[in-house]
Formats: structure tokens, sequence, C-alpha cells
């Protein structure tokens, strides 16, 4: 659905792809460096921190000078800005607390570990610093609603990363006397998988509801995550009465070696385990997004299952900036789970002297081929159409099976045999392209029905086949025919979207489209297939 996209100020709804700055580079020469590793990726997004000690260093002193200087950027640059709030909690640490905070912790209190020694968090339970938080997170608001005239300013991140390290929950004095008090009701429902509990032992546990009693080995965490999402709830609340943005927040996932809190991740942050809780305590939070640094495809689409089919879209805010797995696994997000986003972390770390380094250039050529197709990706939400093909290593061919058609991909490093002259208007062999033969196979494939086909990729040229009908008497005479192929099409186009428009700027036919149809970086094919077969049962011989 459309409704599952972030839009611009005109309501349109926006496929958001970018960078995200290294944390200490806004207000310095190095911001100039992510905006240029932006364009080179093809991103449309910019995301850079808000630093708390920055815009207050002084209790109620406000300098909102950094803010402007990013929504300039972004707008000189015709970027999206999603302004990442670091404020009491940045990877649950309190590092980008002002000051005045830090050296005051009788008033704003550390979260303490079972055994009452403070760690390096602020405590979720302590309104002191929820209040100045919360202030400063709306001054920021309040500014971008004046500043940004043209909105630049699509989303906002409130903290990053939120939770504490070192312990699973705070054990303070007073977190200890919250944790003693029976379960919020409209928390009583939740059921956490893997907590331990039956369901007969859950329902007795709903007689005198304590953590302990509802959400079993999760229960420190349970407490935890409603902990810090009423903290956050208070934040946006209060945010709303002064912007219609949306609000996000980004997770430090559990998707990480054995998965207990704390240990391997912040506990108390929004994870998949306890995302439920998450959103029945602080509704305001439109999306929650996993930061997912994995290469394998299969962490990586652990992932995404879990943080998909929550009851919000799938957008990933941070991921690595450069990497083969990562190139490969942008796709399959945005095919297989449908996000509405993906973004990578440390732009400046991906160039050097105006290039991209040899290790960014595959995650950049992913990230091109995502908005080449941008329009497509939002138009076919949700209809099961759109179809990612990635080289999985060994495999020199993948399968995709569309209503109407057999597509085979067919992947040129592991081909020798390909007619590298035919179906392409390269000469493949020739030194500068032979990369596109060695680099890993990868393309998105829109189908948008009555045998039309959007692709974009590289290092993969594609095979269709007419699928036999469902009352056929003869499938496979049919399927058999050269007519049921891609000799049988209307056109075949290489070209570009403005805005939804499709521009052809290069018509294939004869030799570089009645072979396989190579997809080439840099540009978009269009197959129009011929869908009437003219078979008639009278003809039969």
């Amino acid at each position: 659905m459309k409704s599952d996209f972030l839009c611009n100020r005109k309501g349109e709804p926006v496929f958001l792809c970018g960078l995200q700055c290294h944390n200490s580079s806004v207000g310095t020469e190095m911001m100039d460096r992510t905006i240029q590793a932006i364009r080179l990726y093809g991103g449309n997004l910019l995301e850079a921190p808000v630093y708390w000690c920055e815009i207050e260093k002084e209790q109620d002193v406000y300098d909102m000078s950094s803010v402007a200087e990013l929504v300039d950027k972004a707008e000189a640059a015709g970027l999206y800005l999603l302004p990442l709030w670091f404020g009491a909690s940045k990877n649950g640490l309190y590092t980008y607390a002002p000051d005045y905070i830090k050296t005051n912790p009788k008033v704003y209190k550390r979260a303490r570990n079972s055994e009452g020694l403070p760690v390096e968090s602020l405590s979720p339970h302590c309104p002191e610093t929820r209040i100045r938080d919360q202030k400063a997170f709306v001054k920021v608001l309040e500014f971008l609603e004046a500043y940004d005239k043209k909105g630049t300013v699509i989303a906002l991140q409130v903290e990053n990363e939120m939770g504490l390290v070192h312990t699973d929950r705070d054990y303070s004095r007073e977190a200890r006397e919250l944790f003693e008090k029976p379960v919020p009701e409209n928390l009583r429902t939740v059921v956490l998988e893997d907590c331990g509990l039956s369901e007969e032992e859950r329902k007795a546990g709903n007689e005198n509801p304590t953590w302990h009693s509802l959400f079993g080995r999760w229960a420190n965490e349970a407490f935890c995550a409603w902990g810090h999402a009423s903290y956050v709830q208070e934040l946006v609340k209060a945010g709303r009465e002064k912007t219609a943005l949306p609000f996000l927040m980004n997770v430090s996932i559990e998707i990480n070696q054995f998965e207990e809190p704390a240990f391997c991740y912040v506990a108390g942050g929004p994870v998949s385990r306890v995302v439920e809780i998450w959103k029945r305590t602080a509704p305001g939070i439109r999306l929650f997004g996993p930061d997912i640094y994995l290469s394998a495809e299969r962490d990586f689409r652990k992932a995404c299952e879990a943080y998909s089919g929550k009851g919000f879209p799938l957008f990933i805010p941070e991921s690595m900036h450069g990497g083969v797995g990562p190139a490969m696994n942008m796709l399959i997000a945005a095919a297989d789970y449908e996000a509405i986003g993906f973004c990578c972390f440390g732009a400046e770390s991906g160039i050097e002297n105006g290039r991209l380094l040899p290790e960014a250039e595959h995650t950049a050529l992913s990230m091109r081929i995502l908005s080449s197709l941008s329009s497509l990706l939002v138009r076919y939400h949700g209809t099961g159409r759109i179809h990612a093909v990635t080289q999985a290593e060994f495999s020199p061919w993948q399968y995709v099976k569309t209503p109407d058609y057999h597509i085979t991909a067919y992947f040129i490093s592991s081909n020798e045999n390909l007619q590298h002259y035919y179906g392409s208007r390269f000469n493949m062999n020739a030194p500068e392209n032979r990369w596109m033969m060695e680099e890993r196979g990868r393309c998105v494939i829109i189908d948008c029905g009555d045998g039309e086909f959007y692709a974009a990729g590289v290092g993969v040229c594609l095979s269709f086949l007419r699928r036999p009908e469902v009352q056929d008497p003869i499938p496979y005479a049919h399927v058999s025919s050269a007519v049921s192929g891609q000799l049988n099409f209307l056109s075949v186009e290489e070209g570009h979207f403005e805005g939804e428009k499709w521009v052809c700027e290069y018509k294939r036919n004869g030799d570089e489209a009645n072979y396989l149809l190579y997809i080439h970086p840099g540009t978009v094919v269009r197959i129009r297939l011929n869908k009437e077969m003219a078979w008639k049962e009278e003809e039969l011989c």
C-alpha cells in the first residue's frame, strides 16, 4: 500500500534510499563528503544527527545553527533530510547529553545494574532527565517547523538505538519500586515468544500480573522496554503539538549471536521480541527500523523476517556502506520484504578524492538500481510483483515464476558459454566492460502485468517463457515453441524514469533483442511481450 511509505510535503509517497554520515561529522567539512557520497550512490536521503550537547550547551540556552546548516545542505543538494535526535540515549550511552546532565547524577540519574553500580546509561525512569530531553527535542521541532520552508525534512528519528548497556534493566530504587507493581493493563495480553511460560501459566499469571508471571525469562527486558517506551511516548506526545512529521526509531537488533539483552544488544530497545510492548506504550512512533549490519543472506533474511509483518512496514535506517553481501541484501529487502527505504551508514568512508572506493562500488550500484526503479517500487508495493534476483555462491542461474511467465536469470560470471556479442549493445569482452562480467549478478524485476516488465541490475541476462494456459490441451507443444519465448516481443527499450514518466533512450531490436536480454548497469530495461499466442484448437494438426 502507498500509505506504508513516508510522504513528502506534497503528500507523495517516496521510496527513500541514502546514506548516514558518521556520528561526529555534522558541523565539519566531512558533511560535504557525505553529500558527495550520496550523489555517487544515487540516493535521495541524508541521515544526520542533531546533538543535544551542542544545541543546549548551557541549560535553557539553545543554538540551532547546526540544525539550520543541515537543512541548508540537504536542500541545496536536492535531498530529503532525516534528522537523528542524539539525546539521552545514543546506542544506550548518554555521551550526547549536555554537561549539566552528566555532572549532576543526583538529579539526572544513571541506570544501575543488579549490584547497584551505575552504568553508562541514563535511567528511563528519571522524570527530571526526561523533562530536559523532551524540552530540547521540542525546541528542535519548533525550529524545523519555522525554518524548513520547502519540506526538506521528511521524518525525525527519536533517540538512537535506545536502551541500556551492561544491564538488562535498571535496578535503582525507583526502578525496583516500579518493577514490583502490577504490569500495566494494556500489556497483559502481550505474549513474548520463547518466554518459557505455557498458556496455562500465563492465564494463572494474570491473577497476579507481575512481570515474571506474564513474561517469564524475558521479564526484565519487558519491563525495560516498557520504561523506555513510556519515556519516548512523552517526548513524541509533546512533539506532536509542534509538528506533523512522522517519528521513527532505529533499533539495535537482537539478531546477533546468542541474542541475550545487554550481551548482544542494548536492553530495552524496540527489538522484535518486545516491539509489541513498544507499540502499545508508544503509539506515537510510526516506524521501528532495524539497523542491520549482517552480510550473510541467512542472517539478513532472519532480521528482515523479524521486523516485517509487525504492523509497520520495513525501513532499514542503517546498514553497511560497502561489500558484496550488503549489495545483494539491499535488493532482497526491497523486493522480498517490501522495504519502504534502505540506508547505509558511514557515507564518508565510501569515497576518497571524490571517487567511490572499490568496496563501496557494490552497494552504490545496488542503491542506483533501486533509485532507478523507485517510482515502480512505490506503485507495485504490496502486490507481489517485485522480484529480486541475487547470485548465490556457485549459482549459474535463478528462476522467477510470475502468473504468466517463467523467467530464468542467467548470471554472466558463472556462464562462460553465454553469447556475449548477442543480446547486448556492448562488447562484453572488451577490457572496459569485463567488470560487468565479473560482478556478482543481481537485478530487480517488476512485473506490471499484461506481459510488461521492467528490470535493472548488473551481471544478469534474462529469458522469458510464456506459461501454458490453464485449459491448454497441448501445453508441451506451446511451451516448446519459439513463439512462447521472448522472440514474441512487442518492444525492448532502455531508458529511465522522470517521476512516473518512462523516457526511452534506446530501442533494442534484431541481435540486441532476439537473444538473452542483458541488463546493463545505469539503465532500466522495459520489456513488452506479446501475450496473444493465436493458438486455436481447430488449427491443430
